[in-house]
């Protein structure tokens, strides 16, 4: 009698654990945890049941979904192009987008959804009230100013070809009369107290809001595009089905500023990443 009762036993406990959840990752920084949690609300929002693994290192969430333990999270494609498939940089968003696409497809089944909107690479970044005094809304508007900025850049930045060598020689800039390099983290102050007049910095970083700062428009796009898409995992629509239809209507929606303004509330505001990510999917209208 019990072994006729042992497979419906087990059948039940396995109907009570209710469908497998979507495991939804998260690198080790603000900006990626709310973005996963973007996804997480989305999946949610259609009853899926979701697991979120928050801060693992950005090798182990593709790592994992390569391997089925994650089935999405939030990836850059010049991250996709540079540095997972090793190939050269490119600064053509939409032919950067389209080789990953092809690539990881082919290569390990896993699938780049939409770019959400903005990107989060290099900027030049500067005082917001010194950019209008001087009328500065572009890289190319640096090229009046002859050696007439203290500059502040982290060491990398400084001495790759990718960065103020290679910037410099696109825009044939002369604008640095002198340059301080510091680390990354004290440059955003720096610049806000009046220590220096541009730096080096990341486009969607939240101090560039609370600081009153304002990233210059790359108009010869000589940074790698590095536009933030949800990457899938070959489950991941049949755990939530729903989610496909979710993640087009946030295609696009996610701009820079929107971006910058949800990092700083975490960062700067104390507001929970579940919180942050909440207001805005019902701002833009994609949650009730």
């Amino acid at each position: 009698m019990m072994r006729r009762l042992l497979p419906l036993v087990l059948a039940l406990a396995a109907c009570s654990r209710g469908p497998e959840p979507l495991r939804v990752g998260s690198k080790p920084f603000t900006e990626s945890e709310i973005l996963s949690e973007l996804v997480a609300q989305l999946a949610e929002a259609d009853g899926a049941r979701v697991e979120r693994r928050p801060y693992l290192g950005g090798s182990v969430c593709f790592e994992s979904l390569k391997s089925g333990d994650l089935d999405a999270y939030a990836e850059y494609t010049g991250t996709g192009l540079v540095n997972i498939l090793a190939e050269p940089a490119s600064n053509d968003p939409a032919k950067v987008y389209a080789r990953v696409k092809e690539r990881f497809a082919e290569l390990w089944g896993l699938t780049w959804r939409e770019p959400l909107g903005f990107e989060n690479t290099y900027a030049l970044v500067v005082r917001r009230e010194r950019a209008a005094k001087e009328s500065w809304e572009r890289v190319s508007d640096l090229r009046a100013q002859k050696k007439t900025l203290v500059c502040g850049f982290d060491l990398e930045f400084a001495d790759r070809p990718d960065g103020w060598k290679g910037l410099r020689a696109a825009y044939a800039l002369d604008a640095c009369g002198s340059v301080k390099q510091m680390s990354p983290g004290l440059l955003y102050d720096a610049l806000a107290r009046g220590q220096v007049d541009l730096i080096s910095g990341y486009s969607t970083d939240g101090r560039i809001a609370t600081l009153g700062l304002k990233v210059l428009a790359d108009d010869r796009r000589f940074f790698p595009p590095y536009e933030a898409a949800v990457l899938l995992g070959p489950r991941a629509l049949a755990k939530a089905p729903g989610l496909d239809a979710r993640l087009k209507t946030l295609a696009g929606r996610v701009s820079a500023d929107d971006m910058r303004a949800m990092n700083a509330q975490v960062d700067s505001g104390g507001k929970r990443v579940r919180d942050a990510a909440g207001e805005f999917l019902r701002r833009a209208g994609l949650l009730p």
